[in-house]
Formats: C-alpha cells, structure tokens, sequence
C-alpha cells in the first residue's frame, strides 16, 4: 500500500526534474553559440530570420533546417494543445506574429519563420527580431540559472523561439514538453476570425476624460469625431478607440453583425431581431456568454456610438451613450 501511494510521486518527480533539464540543455546549447556569436560581433541586425540561422549555423549543429511554408518536416507532430485546450497546426507558425510577438521601435519579428533539428534532435522554431541591436562583443552577459546551472544570457534575446522535448510522446502541451524560449506564447493571435479580419479578445475598455477625449480629437490621429458634451466626464467609446489604435481597429456595424450571425440559429440581417435563439457558440469564439454588447467604431454625434447587443434571445444595434461602462470592446488585430 505504502509503494502505490509514494511510488507515482516519486515517478512524476523524477520526470519533472528529466524534464527540466532537457529544457534547461536546449536553452543552454542554443545561447552558447549566440554568446559565441556575440564574442564575433555578430549577433545582427540580419535582414530575416533566414539570414541569421545562416549565420548561426557555423557555430550551432543543426542536422535539419525547414522554411516557413515546411515547419512540420521539422517537428514531431501535426498538432500542440495550446493551454486552454485547443489545438494547434504547428504549421501554421509562419512568424513571430504565432508566438505572439509585437512589432515596435525595437522588436520586428515579421520575417519568415525558420525550423530547425539540433544535432541532439531537439526540434525549433526560430524568428528573429530584425529591429535587434548589434551587443558589444567584449562585454560578458551575465547567465541565469536552472538548479544551479547556467541556461541562457541575453545574447539569444533577438531570437524568440518554441522547441519541444518529448519527440511523439505526450502531452505534447505547451508550456509542458513544448517549451517558449523568449516568445509570449504560441498560436492565432486572432480570437476570433470573420472574413479574414482577425480580432483580439474582447475586453472591458478604460475611458477618457473630456479632457483627454479633446486632445486626441485636436491631434487627429485616431479618428475620433466627437466628445461627450454633458456632465460626465467618461467616455468609454473614446476609450475602446485609443486601447485599439483607432476607430479603423474596431469592428464596424457589418462586422458584428456577421458575428450575430455565427452566435444565432437563424438567419440575421442588418435588422433588430427579437426572436433570434442563441446557439451556445460564443465561448468557441472567443466570446463572453450572453447577455453582452460590443461598441463599433462608428459614431452618430456628439455623445453617441453604434453598438451591437447579444442576447440570450435577441440581438439589436443601435446608437447609445458613450459613458456608458457596460460595452466591451474588440479589436482588430494585425
């Protein structure tokens, strides 16, 4: 009895700390030969992802290089689960936009994605930041550790990376045996997808004041028409706006109503309809449960924006007060 209830303890304990450190290998193997790139000067800029693994390449084993449009002869299997359970088409990680990389001043990760096979068999996928800053080739960068052993230094932060550790055996779950390596994540950035328009998670908009709301309308770079001009001071639809980028990143008025139509048995047109039956499809989409309501980006006036409301039975659009709280927001996503 003793050995059932302690011996899978102590088999879960020991695969965790096999685990960790195959993680901790890869890491450590793949920044030994940017530190050695580092040392040549010669971490970059590079012009794409493709130019640098040429360049990494001299100095890191690779037994099997695969292009973006190749990935899966790279890796082990068609699919990872992603965290909330769904699969992903490793396929499809053609750049650094499918680990959930941003653009910036600084961070490019645009370029075409690179698979590789380390010579230990460790299979990766690369992009490379094109925006990286060349680092000084005779300054050492200090390692962080994994049980008291180096694993990896700044010198491989131009590269965002997913690898995995496990060949075909299971999980094959990332953040488990699939491992991000300097990446946010890995999968669609887009929540939910209509007509090839991808758009971010919904989310509870952060108002402007009348004051904020007047300065973005005078600089003109948002779009914005209109500010409240009554006794409240917050204008949520303003808000939405600017946490989008502008009123051409939310979803116009034909947008949500084709995500009407995916959320209601019958037929729905550009019309109020009272008589619409949810289907329960909202949470695969990406989307709150009815009861709920997303602004559009478009305005009718001082004081008022269009918005589509989701119900249990209906679904509506019309023009509403912009200080109101209860609207979410959705943006597109590049």
């Amino acid at each position: 009895m003793v050995a059932v209830i302690v011996l899978p303890s102590l088999i879960t304990n020991v695969n965790d700390r096999v685990n960790a450190e195959k993680i901790r290998s890869a890491k450590y193997k793949f920044t030994k030969a940017t530190d050695h790139m580092k040392s040549l000067g010669l971490i970059g800029p590079y012009s794409s992802t493709d130019a640098f693994v040429d360049e990494l390449q001299k100095y890191f084993k690779i037994a099997k290089r695969c292009d973006a449009n190749h990935l899966r002869a790279c890796w082990p299997t068609d699919t990872v689960k992603l965290e909330d359970g769904k699969e992903w088409d490793i396929a499809k990680t053609k750049t650094g936009k499918e680990l959930k990389m941003k653009s910036s001043d600084t961070e490019d990760y645009t370029s075409d994605n690179v698979g590789i096979i380390t010579a230990d068999g460790t299979p990766m996928i690369l992009s490379y930041n094109k925006k990286c800053q060349a680092l000084d080739p005779m300054k050492t960068y200090g390692w962080s550790t994994s049980n008291g052993k180096p694993e990896s230094n700044a010198t491989a932060g131009c590269v965002a990376a997913v690898f995995e550790i496990n060949g075909h055996s299971r999980p094959n779950t990332f953040r488990k045996d699939v491992v991000a390596f300097n990446a946010n994540g890995l999968g669609s950035a887009c929540a939910l997808e209509i007509d090839g328009k991808c758009f971010g998670a919904p989310f509870t908009p952060k108002p402007l004041t009348k004051a904020e709301c007047g300065a973005a309308l005078a600089e003109g770079k948002l779009g914005i028409k209109y500010c409240i001009n009554n006794d409240y001071n917050y204008d949520y639809w303003a808000g939405t706006v600017k946490q989008c980028g502008g009123v051409g990143k939310m979803p116009t008025q034909s947008d949500l109503q084709k995500i009407a139509a995916l959320l209601y048995d019958k037929p729905i047109d550009a019309s109020n309809m009272t008589d619409a039956t949810y289907n329960g499809k909202a949470s695969q989409l990406g989307l709150p449960e009815p009861d709920f309501e997303i602004w559009s980006g478009e305005e009718n006036g001082i004081g008022f924006a269009y918005k589509r409301g989701f119900g249990t039975s209906s679904t509506y659009w019309h023009s509403y007060y912009r200080y109101d709280s209860e609207h979410l927001g959705l943006c597109v996503v590049d």
